[in-house]
């Protein structure tokens, strides 16, 4: 494969990550697909793309192993995520992004009291993003953050 190649696999298949998670009947099969995907992206971008996709596709793990139950993958990607967005200088809303990340991850976790902390943290970055769609986009991924472990 080329480079275009997989900068074309690695958006294609974040794309169908996107719609599985907006998929509120998702099967167990849809699920398996869901973080398979992830790592598919995830990897593509390692030969097409910067670190800005890297940190996007850390968080995309952790968006989908905290929303089918895997909460300690979940810990582990957003951790990983927020890591290399405080190395590298990334937009403002991806620094809101891996905050909202860590909340989704937490709270997964059933560790409320970080997810709390993360909430806010990344409700303080939302209010500081200049882009207007950027902002609403990253607002209501934090809106959907689940206050409890079984999506309260």
């Amino acid at each position: 494969m080329d480079r275009e190649d997989h900068r074309r696999t690695a958006a294609e298949t974040f794309n169908r990550c996107r719609e599985l998670l907006e998929n509120g009947n998702r099967t167990d099969e849809d699920n398996r697909e869901l973080l398979t995907l992830t790592f598919v992206s995830r990897y593509r971008w390692m030969f097409a793309g910067a670190e800005e996709q890297m940190i996007i596709g850390d968080w995309m793990v952790s968006r989908a192993a905290a929303t089918i139950g895997e909460a300690h993958l979940a810990v582990r990607f957003a951790q990983r995520a927020y890591d290399r967005a405080q190395e590298a200088d990334v937009p403002d809303w991806l620094g809101a992004s891996v905050c909202e990340g860590l909340a989704r991850a937490h709270a997964a976790n059933g560790d409320l009291a970080l997810r709390k902390q993360w909430y806010e943290t990344a409700g303080d970055l939302v209010e500081r993003i200049e882009d207007h769609e950027s902002k609403a986009l990253i607002a209501d991924q934090l809106d959907s953050v689940p206050r409890s472990p079984f999506g309260g």
